[in-house]
Order: structure tokens, then C-alpha cells, then sequence
């Protein structure tokens, strides 16, 4: 599978100028880019600004997602112009289906759920810039894309789904609030930790992972009374790549696999509904008879913050998130791990021993 092209470090997203320079720039991003930030990157693209879209829809849900994109193709043109993403997950998630040309009503539904490798559909290149540090999807082949109304999630991915351009710059990330950075690094965590209790690691997995795991540790708690402190959002961008980049490989397991449920029944983000699952699923794989070298991966990863899934309980406690305590055991719990474990995330799990896939 091919990779984007990453840029990494602070005051990277100039960068901008020296890319596609023949091309004109769309922009989908999110309205919290301060004024300043934007007149730098409107003067970086020296004009070749075509349209700009403000996208305030939150997690995006498919019928949303399919009039953005209907929109969208009324006046802009594969074959002289870009797409620029700008923000969290769920602006680059939509940004990756707005880049492809739809060719009828329903091309989303007819895409979900399928991997996108057909090279002759009719896309344009995309850059992504992260604002927060924690999705990871500036790197990844997929796009999570909502059903509310049905009350279902979809993925749109693919070889074709990936980004051209990845560009994260940690100076985006100083204006972004405590809980969003903090439910953003905990879903970084979540994939770290996804990546290597899981029967797709590799070695190259395991290294990248470990090293987000720990600077998430070290660093978060130290953000939250110090927002502005580039040092920080530098450690914090940096892990989110790398376990981006692992869970790329890997995909997620049984934490996001649960997970799902949360966010779709009470509108937790995404990192909130994998904080309350990290604990219990580590205790799981404990529990398991999971290869010993899983095990020691995970104590590289954070051993230094936290000896048992009830410290990291604790932990996640006192940066404010709700968790389901690692030791308790019922009935409903159990028979949502049995229905969640056949799932594409649920297989992943190093936990499950083959027989009981």
C-alpha cells in the first residue's frame, strides 16, 4: 500500500506553498483555525485559493456527508485543483469521501463497507493537516462514516482513501482545548495500545506503538495546566503519528470495537468511549493466553505509568473520563464482548485464542 508524503514539525503547514503548484487549493476545515493562522495560509497559496468550506457537523454522518459532497462536485474540477483538510478526525475522514467525484445518488452507500482500489475513479489529490493529535487519520486508509439515524457505523477505506500530503504541524494544536486534546492523545493511546495487543502486529508495529504510548503518558497529564507549550503538543503530534501509522498496519481491535456502541448511544467522542474500555480489555488480555511477548510489548509501552489496568483506571479517572472498572465482570458486558469479538475489530484481538474465533 502507498504512503503519503509526511511533513512533520512546527511551522510545516508553509510548506503549503511549494506543493501542487499548478494546482488551485479547496479547503475543508474546521472553524476554530484562528483568523491569523488562515491569513497565513491563504498568503502561502498565493491565490490559488478556489472555494473554502467551514465544516461544523461534527462526527460525520452519511446523508451529511453525501450533500457535502454533491455540493462540493457542482463547481470544482479533478484535473486543475486539490483538496486541503484542516482539523480532527472527522473533518479528514469527510475529506477523504469529498475528494473522490460521485457518479450518481447513493455513490457513498454503494462505497462503504468495501475497499476502495479502483484507481479509475475519478478523485483529486489530498493534503491533510491535523488539529489535534490523536486520530491518526491524516496517515490511515480509512474513514469512519456515521449512520445516526439507523444507528450503525461504516468505513470508507482503501488504498485509494489515502491522503497524498500529510502534514502535521504541532503549532495548529495550540489552540485546542483541554478535553478535545485530551480525548484526541487518548484515542492515539487507544490505537498504541490496539496495535500491539493484536494478532496483525509486527515488529515495526510494536516499535512505533511503544514509543506513542509512552510519550502520551509522560506528556498529557503535563498539558493540561501548560496548553500552549509547543514542547508538549511537538510529543503529543508525534505519538498520534505513530500509533496512526501502526494502527494503519495493524487496524484497531476490541477496545474500538466496543467502543462504537458508546459513541453512537450517548454521543461520547471517540476517545471518551475508548477511555472507558482501555482498562477492561487490558484485563482481558491478561486473563488471556495471549503470547508473552504481547505482554512485554505492553509493559514496554507503559509500564513505567501503570503496573495493572486498575492504575490505568486511575489514571484515566483523574484526567477526568468515565471507565468501566477493569476487575468487574456482568452479564451485559460479556455478552457484548461475545457479539463485538466476530467483528472485523473484535478478530483482531490478541486475546481471543484461535478456537475461540
Amino acid at each position: 500500500m502507498p504512503k503519503p508524503s509526511i511533513y512533520f514539525g512546527a511551522g510545516l503547514l508553509a510548506e503549503l506553498e511549494t506543493l501542487f503548484p499548478d494546482r488551485g487549493f479547496h479547503i475543508l476545515r474546521i472553524p476554530e483555525i484562528s483568523d491569523a493562522d488562515m491569513r497565513k495560509i491563504r498568503s502561502s497559496l498565493q491565490g490559488r485559493v478556489l472555494s473554502e468550506v467551514v465544516y461544523q457537523q461534527g462526527m460525520p454522518d452519511i446523508r451529511v456527508v453525501e450533500d457535502l459532497q454533491d455540493n462540493f462536485w457542482r463547481y470544482a474540477d479533478c484535473g486543475n485543483s486539490v483538496l486541503l483538510g484542516m482539523g480532527g478526525g472527522s473533518v479528514m475522514d469527510a475529506a477523504k469521501v469529498l475528494r473522490f467525484k460521485p457518479d450518481g445518488k447513493a455513490w457513498l452507500s454503494r462505497h462503504l463497507d468495501v475497499s476502495i482500489a479502483d484507481q479509475s475513479l475519478p478523485k483529486m489529490p489530498l493534503l491533510l493537516a491535523s488539529t489535534t493529535a490523536g486520530t491518526g487519520s491524516e496517515v490511515t486508509p480509512t474513514a469512519t462514516i456515521w449512520d445516526f439515524e439507523n444507528q450503525c457505523k461504516h468505513s470508507f477505506f482503501g488504498p485509494q482513501v489515502l491522503a497524498d500530503v500529510a502534514i502535521i504541524d504541532p503549532r495548529l494544536c495550540l489552540g485546542a482545548p483541554w478535553i478535545i486534546s485530551r480525548d484526541a492523545a487518548i484515542d492515539a493511546l487507544s490505537h498504541a495500545l490496539e496495535a500491539i495487543w493484536n494478532i496483525n502486529r509486527t515488529k515495526e508495529t510494536d516499535d512505533l506503538a511503544i514509543n506513542a504510548a509512552q510519550k502520551i503518558c509522560r506528556y498529557l497529564p503535563l498539558l493540561r495546566d501548560d496548553l500552549n507549550n509547543l514542547e508538549y503538543r511537538q510529543a503529543l503530534s508525534e505519538s498520534a503519528l505513530s500509533a496512526g501509522m501502526a494502527m494503519a498496519k495493524t487496524q484497531t481491535a476490541l477496545a474500538h470495537a466496543l467502543s462504537y456502541a458508546q459513541t453512537m448511544n450517548s454521543k461520547k467522542t471517540h476517545g471518551q468511549a475508548c477511555a472507558y474500555w482501555l482498562p477492561y480489555v487490558w484485563q482481558l488480555l491478561i486473563q488471556s493466553k495471549c503470547e508473552s511477548k504481547i505482554l512485554i510489548s505492553i509493559n514496554q509501552a507503559i509500564g513505567e505509568y501503570f503496573s495493572t489496568p486498575t492504575e490505568m483506571q486511575e489514571w484515566l479517572l483523574a484526567l477526568g473520563f468515565s471507565v468501566y472498572p477493569a476487575l468487574t465482570r456482568d452479564k451485559t458486558v460479556e455478552d457484548q464482548v461475545n457479539v463485538v469479538r466476530l467483528s472485523a475489530r473484535g478478530k483482531n484481538f490478541a486475546g481471543f485464542s484461535v478456537n475461540d474465533k
